[in-house]
């Protein structure tokens, strides 16, 4: 996973370096934060397969907290829309809308 280090904004690349080569910055915690947000899409997924809809909605809505992505964006509509949640549809699509392809 490619991260853009939150002082300098360039490209820190893969691997598993803790510090962007550029500016020294940590960047550890921003590769464990990706990781939990995708580990909370994975159940979120898991949770709308097994027809927990309201886990899978928890789920995204913790991984969106974690890292505004069209994937937990697109989880929790989908949730939001099985449980017939008349407020959370119209947040989740404005979520949707604000995430950049």
């Amino acid at each position: 996973m490619n991260v853009l280090c939150p002082s300098c904004r360039q490209k820190v690349g893969t691997g598993h370096a803790r510090r962007c080569r550029h500016c020294g910055c940590e960047v550890a915690i921003l590769r464990q934060i990706d990781a939990a947000a995708r580990d909370s899409i994975f159940l979120a997924l898991k949770s709308l397969r097994h027809g927990q809809d309201q886990d899978a909605h928890d789920f995204a809505h913790e991984s969106w907290g974690l890292r505004h992505s069209r994937q937990a964006a697109a989880i929790g509509l989908l949730a939001a829309m099985a449980l017939a949640d008349p407020v959370e549809i119209p947040r989740w699509m404005r979520r949707r809308r604000s995430v950049p392809a």
